[in-house]
């Protein structure tokens, strides 16, 4: 999740509108993946683009549901920790497929899967195998935005 410090607001809460505030930054404790979304956005006739940074499947699983004409998903960005990607450091890379299942013992684990080829997972088992996850299903899959 995202935390927020009361001294990187900026403005005053609901001034850009009813629940809305502005942040300078935002942290996060966890090393886990995150989703960095551009949306295509109409409001009152017009088009604008926007960023929406989420760390949950279920809320990137809403808000591909909820796509429709005034609200559309250009590009969907994993975010990634370094134990994730093998690699030195986090790695934001186009995100082509998510899906979700159950590891031997009950855990949900989250398959990612980049434009590069990659598939990573968040499972910390020793030994772990995708081939061994239950229940297995899809959340997101490339063609279910535009800007694929």
């Amino acid at each position: 999740m995202f935390r927020t410090i009361d001294s990187d607001l900026i403005g005053v809460p609901g001034i850009f509108g009813q629940g809305v505030s502005h942040w300078r930054g935002v942290s996060r404790l966890l090393r886990t993946p995150w989703y960095h979304l551009t949306l295509s956005v109409v409001n009152e006739g017009r088009l604008s683009e926007c960023s929406v940074m989420i760390d949950d499947t279920r809320q990137l699983q809403e808000l591909l549901v909820n796509q429709g004409t005034d609200l559309a998903i250009t590009e969907i960005m994993a975010v990634t920790p370094s134990w994730m990607n093998k690699t030195g450091g986090w790695q934001m890379e186009r995100l082509t497929r998510l899906a979700v299942g159950e590891d031997k013992i009950g855990s949900e684990v989250c398959l990612l899967e980049v434009a590069k080829g990659a598939v990573y997972h968040t499972s910390h088992q020793q030994g772990f195998e995708i081939e061994a996850l239950a229940n297995l299903r899809p959340i997101f899959l490339s063609n279910m935005i535009q800007g694929h």
